[in-house]
Formats: structure tokens, C-alpha cells, sequence
């Protein structure tokens, strides 16, 4: 269960911040899981802003499109001005779309998508236009003529991102894993012999118990790969791999139409972003802290980040997680910059600075698909660190901001 209400963000706290934080910023980010243009105050919200950021400073909002009549689009691109509107398509179908984006109307988005770009070019000031696409088994196909028409619309950068599943039926749909690519390479090896694998090294396991010497073909493959992978830094999550064995192949044919996807934005010079199928555990990133970034809810709640703005539960590794919700401070009755200079928000973004050496992954750990007890929710890891980001899809490079 998510433990949020809809509320707009308090026109009042939000002038209070704009007078004391937004000189110091660097880009001011409009959204969060719900849709900025509901809020009735949101024009006067970016004016405010325009006040108190630096000459340079950036203005993004991202939109899934439905509200942005040329009138609203007029008066942000042409007269306040910001740096950046990006919409959210996920698909060209339009049944597709109205279910991905349930409530969303498909024609007044691509129609509002056109009238952006057809003006961004009068904007006096530099102004991006962008679209965020988020890609899952049911949509991936699509995605090199959805590039191709965006391209031809006028857009200037394209995000995607893999979906984060919160229900058991969206982690069907993922067009990813949480396995590192090369532990995937080495345990190819010990796939042929998946029926057994486990189940003969365990035998082996007793006999050997019980003074009998004796090793089976499978126990020396899986020996063998142990120590390779070992020798490389890694572990590996054999339980997931052995059980994922069909989704693997269906990996290779994503990977095939995003380099696909790359060409296409190429040849229309679109930035495109793209995220990765295979994570590398040994070259995480977190997207905040590379960003000196934080997340302040409608509330008033400074937390590190989206995903752990709200309590919710996540399926990812073949489990279930409850992710609950981290927050350092209250703008209400804080000053932001207190908050960020706490101790122990200092101390949360030293530790993931250096996330690849300080927080373990664990879609390499065979224990995090057998009910280990530091993946069951995020309030620490194996490392003992408070706060648990051994999950993290955005750190992995499978999820993806726009900051």
C-alpha cells in the first residue's frame, strides 16, 4: 500500500523555499508521481522561480501532456520561460497508451506535443524539449517508431526507462534483469544442466557430510564458476538465472532495438538515453548524489529521493520488498539547507558517493531470491548500512531520471 494522499504543494512553503534555497540552485525539477499541471498554482509556482533561481538557472517540468493547451504553452514558453518540458509517451497505439497512461487522452497529448515544438523555436531563451518513455515487454518493439516519429515532430532528447514494477503483475512485464552481464557469462556454462544443477551439489554437499568422497559432473561446473566469478569481483545468482532461463533470450532481442533506437536518433541527431538491460554491479551511480539532488514532497518532507519519497512495495529480484519512506527533515519547520548539512544526511550521501564499494548488490547474491532477510524491505543492507540501496534500479542504470 502507498502511504500518499494527492495534494498540491502549499503555495505559501514553496515561496518560503524559493526566497531562502532556489539562489543556490542550479536546476528546479516540477513533478513527482503526480502531474505538476493539476496544480492550480503552478504558473505562478515557475514565475516565483524565475525570481529567485540564478540568471543561469534551469526550470524542467515533466508532463504526461493531457493539460499543456497551446494558451498554458504560450504563457511558459513565450513570456515566464523554462528550461525544459518533457512529456511522457510510452507508445504510438493509442489503446496502448490509454491503458499504460490510464486517464491520459492520446490525441490532446501528441497534439500539444506538436504545438510546443512548432513554437519552442520563438523561446528568446535556450528551452529542450523532451519526452520520457518508459519500456516493458508489452511496448518495447515500438520503441525505434516511436523514436522515429519524435524525431519528426521536433523533440530535442528522448529518456527511456525501465519500468519499476509495483505490483507482482507489472514485474512480468519487465524488459530487464537485475543479474550482472558477465556472472551471466560465466554461468552459461552450468545452464545445460539446470534441472540438476542445484539439486546434484547439494547431494554432494551430504554425501560429502557423511565421509562419502564424491563429486558430480554439476558440483565441479558449479565449483568452477564460483571461483571465476569470484576472481572477477563477482557472485552469482544462480537461483535467478536457472529460473529466468527463457527471459534471458528474450534479453538479447531488447538489446537488438535499442541499438536499433541509437541508430534512428543518430541519423535525426535526438539525444537519446538509453538504460541498461545488464547491470554492472561494480559501476553503479547513484543519480541524486551524483546530482547533489533532493526530493521535497508536496508535504514539506525532505527525503533523498523519488523512490524513497512514499512507503510502497516494489517486486524485483522474484521477491516482494516494502520500500518505506526515508526523510531528514521538514521544510515546514526547517531551513533546507539545515536539513541538508544533518548528520546523518551527510552521512547517507558519503556512503553513496561510492556506492559500488559500500553498498552490495544483490541481483548477484543467490541468497536474495531464497528469502534473505536484508531484501525484504529497505531499512538496511548486509553491509549494516541504515537505509538499504542494494536494490536500487536508478544506481544500476535500469531506471532513469530526468535530473
Amino acid at each position: 500500500m502507498w502511504n500518499v494522499k494527492p495534494l498540491d504543494f502549499n503555495l505559501d512553503l514553496y515561496k518560503k523555499l524559493a526566497k531562502t534555497a532556489f539562489p543556490n540552485l542550479d536546476k528546479l525539477i516540477l513533478y513527482g508521481f503526480g502531474e505538476p499541471f493539476v496544480n492550480p498554482n503552478l504558473r505562478e509556482m515557475i514565475r516565483v522561480a524565475r525570481r529567485y533561481l540564478p540568471k543561469d538557472g534551469e526550470i524542467l517540468i515533466n508532463t504526461n501532456g493531457s493539460l499543456l493547451e497551446s494558451k498554458v504553452a504560450d504563457k511558459l514558453l513565450t513570456e515566464i520561460g523554462v528550461g525544459s518540458i518533457s512529456f511522457s509517451i510510452d507508445t504510438i497505439e493509442a489503446s496502448k497508451f490509454e491503458y499504460i497512461r490510464r486517464g491520459s487522452k492520446p490525441k490532446a497529448v501528441w497534439k500539444n506535443l506538436h504545438y510546443v515544438a512548432r513554437i519552442k523555436d520563438r523561446v528568446v531563451e535556450d528551452f529542450r524539449l523532451g519526452v520520457e518513455i518508459v519500456m516493458m515487454r508489452s511496448n518495447y518493439n515500438e520503441l525505434p517508431d516511436l523514436i522515429s516519429k519524435l524525431a519528426h515532430e521536433g523533440v530535442d532528447y528522448i529518456v527511456v526507462s525501465h519500468l519499476i514494477p509495483y505490483s507482482d503483475e507489472l514485474y512480468g512485464d519487465i524488459a530487464y534483469t537485475t543479474v550482472s552481464r558477465r556472472p551471466f557469462e560465466i554461468a552459461r556454462s552450468a545452464l545445460k544442466l539446470r534441472p540438476y544443477l542445484i539439486l546434484d551439489a547439494t547431494v554432494d554437499l551430504l554425501k560429502t557430510t557423511y565421509g562419502f568422497n564424491h563429486r558430480s559432473e554439476a558440483s565441479k561446473i558449479l565449483r568452477k564458476i564460483w571461483d571465476e566469478a569470484e576472481k572477477e569481483g563477482y557472485w552469482i545468482n544462480l537461483p535467478l538465472i536457472i529460473n529466468s532461463i527463457d527471459h534471458f533470450k528474450f534479453l538479447s532481442e531488447v538489446e537488438r532495438v535499442l541499438d536499433k533506437s541509437l541508430k534512428i536518433s543518430r541519423e535525426y541527431g535526438v539525444e537519446l538515453k538509453i538504460p541498461t538491460v545488464y547491470p554492472e554491479s561494480n559501476m553503479r551511480i547513484c543519480p541524486y548524489i551524483d546530482k547533489d539532488a533532493a526530493f521535497i514532497r508536496a508535504d514539506g518532507m525532505v527525503t533523498p529521493c523519488l523512490e524513497f519519497a512514499y512507503t510502497h512495495p516494489e517486486y524485483i529480484n522474484g521477491h516482494k520488498k516494502i520500500v518505506y519512506e526515508v526523510v531528514f527533515g521538514n521544510v515546514w519547520r526547517e531551513n533546507l539547507n539545515d536539513i541538508w548539512c544533518k548528520d546523518d544526511y551527510v552521512s547517507f550521501r558519503d556512503v553513496r558517493r561510492r556506492i559500488s564499494e559500500t553498498v552490495p548488490w544483490c541481483g548477484d547474491c543467490p541468497y536474495s531470491a531464497t528469502g534473505c532477510f536484508f531484501v525484504k524491505t529497505n531499512e538496511t543492507d548486509c553491509y549494516i548500512n541504515r537505509y538499504g540501496c542494494n536494490e536500487c534500479l536508478y544506481s544500476a542504470g535500469i531506471a532513469q531520471c530526468n535530473i
